[in-house]
């Protein structure tokens, strides 16, 4: 396990066709936090769909939950076609400023017809070259996160002195895809880096990630394949008061099956706990990312299977780190200009 943390857990957040997303969202956050849920995930589709709306666009709903909530982690799902590195890199800064160290970034980079009709221009087609913009693209976020080195806002009212101008840094990045050349207009993140979290089997980002998530925790990749770095197996759990209403509430929303992208675990509380705790013991994955596809479930699962994990050891008892990255095991991110040995040894 990384840094001695225990299970890692985290929430995927349903929210689209619900008549108050953002009171679900806050709620449910809230619930999460509550039980010392690591962080949720919260999900982003710019383009409309036939079963209703989305829910809110994930940055501006991390802004509301940062000052909502006190110590859950916010991932927000960005999907690297659809924004400018620029103008995302500034937005999870001021996130993370915001939260105060608890700021993530979920890499969404595959296909999606709808979203790319919506951002079509003069020269541009979301399609073509999507992978070799994503494979630039979290490169160059982490870049200009580290235009400002920690320090160089001095703030020295005696002298009149705010910004200690040599430890500013142009990025000045020419690639294949993309042309940026910084810096930053928000001060270096409170974590260094927002948590970068991408799919295993995304070629493109994996690389440049923090966590991995794996899908079905049953195909996550070896703990040494992953370099180190926390897995995170996908899970939608249908918990009830007995095996058989669990699976009346499975039948209910449609009956979805497990399959390569999440294992659909169907019991009563100690079931599902236990099963999470097999893969957990055996080394399969760090840590799970929960679905939810029935607003109730959130509830359900926090209220009666976490206390068993909790009393089974497997998950801890109370937050033991500020930071999203610090509760991940994850360290502060090394400056590439003021430590450029250090951050190339991280790099790989």
């Amino acid at each position: 396990m990384t840094g001695g943390t225990g299970m890692l857990l985290g929430y995927e957040l349903p929210g689209a066709g619900l008549t108050d997303p953002v009171g679900f969202l806050l709620a449910a956050a809230r619930q999460a936090e509550a039980a010392g849920v690591d962080h949720v995930i919260l999900g982003d589709g710019p383009a409309a769909h036939p079963d209703g709306p989305g829910a809110p666009a994930s940055l501006i709903a991390a802004s509301l939950l940062a000052v909502e909530t006190t110590r859950i982690g916010l991932v927000m799902s960005a999907a690297t076609a659809y924004y400018e590195p620029y103008n995302l890199a500034r937005m999870l800064a001021s996130v993370d400023h915001i939260s105060k160290g608890r700021a993530g970034w979920r890499v969404v980079t595959g296909p999606d017809g709808p979203a790319d009709a919506n951002h079509r221009r003069e020269g541009v087609e979301p399609m073509e070259g999507r992978e070799a913009r994503a494979a630039e693209f979290v490169p160059v976020v982490r870049g200009l996160w580290d235009t400002w080195e920690d320090g160089a806002f001095v703030h020295e009212k005696d002298t009149g002195r705010f910004i200690d101008g040599d430890r500013i840094h142009v990025l000045d990045h020419e690639g294949p895809a993309l042309r940026v050349r910084g810096p930053l207009n928000v001060i270096r993140p409170p974590q260094g880096h927002p948590v970068v979290l991408a799919d295993a089997t995304d070629l493109a980002v994996a690389p440049a990630a923090d966590i991995l998530m794996t899908g079905h925790p049953d195909s996550a990749p070896s703990a040494a394949d992953a370099g180190g770095r926390p897995r995170l197996g996908t899970v939608m759990p249908f918990v009830a008061a007995t095996e058989a209403l669990a699976h009346e509430r499975h039948a209910r929303a449609g009956g979805p099956r497990s399959d390569g992208a999440r294992a659909v675990l169907v019991g009563d509380a100690e079931q599902v706990a236990e099963r999470l705790g097999d893969w957990f013991d055996h080394g399969a994955v760090d840590g799970f990312t929960l679905s939810f596809s029935l607003p109730d479930a959130v509830g359900d699962f926090t209220d009666t299977v976490l206390p068993r994990l909790r009393a089974a050891e497997r998950f801890r008892t109370a937050y033991t780190a500020t930071t999203l990255r610090g509760r991940l095991g994850l360290s502060r991110p090394a400056h590439r200009v003021a430590d450029p040995v250090a951050a190339a040894t991280e790099r790989g």
